[in-house]
């Protein structure tokens, strides 16, 4: 655990909280979070044709002196020399982003309606202000906290679908998709029943770029609103429509 968990706030279970492992190729490989919602954003991030790099809990933000504390040592010595201190002295981002354009991002994470308390809402302002110093944009991700919401079940779907490079259509595939669309192919069920594809493998021509449905809007399922995509990949990215 201690080789896994590189995060600037350490999530073991001697913690107290149990620790959520998963594959993330963009962030190193193996992460591991303290929430299974955190690890629905890292899923999220690594398909996102736009993110280069992700890295969960980079480090932690010295929010007297202006710093990164990017070791432990340094987080330890701020603990300490703040410890007596009243309101805010050290902040830990959720994510630490690099986008295919170079522009680095560090992420809040937060659910549904709640959106942190005016401590909160201090702390990342002046996070936000610091992080600026070295050229890092802060935003804050709201995750939808209903079970049901379709991005919780779709993000799995094309996590997994991403990790099957074995699974990417054949040339025929995606000549017949567009046959498919010419001819009045509308839904997942057109699609599938037109291909002679199980519905299983939709999601895998969804994040390879041949097939296309608005993620946050729609279940991937049978009757839903489905058409080619034609090798775009913007309907996979996802991080900005979730950012308030």
């Amino acid at each position: 655990m201690k080789q896994i968990d590189i995060g600037a706030r350490k999530v073991a279970s001697t913690y107290g909280r149990e620790a959520f492992m998963t594959f993330v190729e963009k962030g190193g490989n193996t992460m591991v979070f303290e929430t299974d919602s955190e690890r629905l954003v890292a899923h999220m991030l690594g398909f996102d044709p736009r993110v280069r790099r992700i890295q969960g809990q980079p480090f932690a933000v010295d929010l007297v002196d202006g710093l990164l504390l990017r070791t432990q040592e340094q987080r330890t010595a701020a603990r300490r020399k703040y410890a007596k201190r009243k309101g805010a002295s050290i902040y830990t981002p959720d994510f630490y982003v690099e986008r295919a354009d170079g522009k680095q991002i560090v992420i809040e994470v937060k659910f549904g309606e709640f959106i942190g308390s005016d401590a909160d809402h201090d702390r990342l302002e002046q996070a936000t202000r610091v992080l600026a110093n070295y050229g890092h944009e802060v935003v804050r991700l709201v995750l939808p906290n209903v079970t049901h919401h379709p991005l919780r079940n779709n993000i799995g779907l094309l996590h997994a679908a991403a990790q099957r490079p074995d699974l990417f259509p054949s040339e025929r595939v995606i000549d017949r998709t567009s046959e498919l669309a010419d001819g009045g192919a509308r839904t997942l069920f057109d699609y599938a029943r037109g291909l002679e594809l199980s519905v299983n493998v939709i999601p895998s021509l969804i994040v390879f770029g041949v097939l296309s449905i608005d993620l946050v809007a729609h279940h991937i399922e049978g009757r839903n609103p489905m058409r080619p995509a034609y090798g775009d990949l913007d309907h996979l990215a996802l991080m900005e429509r979730l950012l308030q």
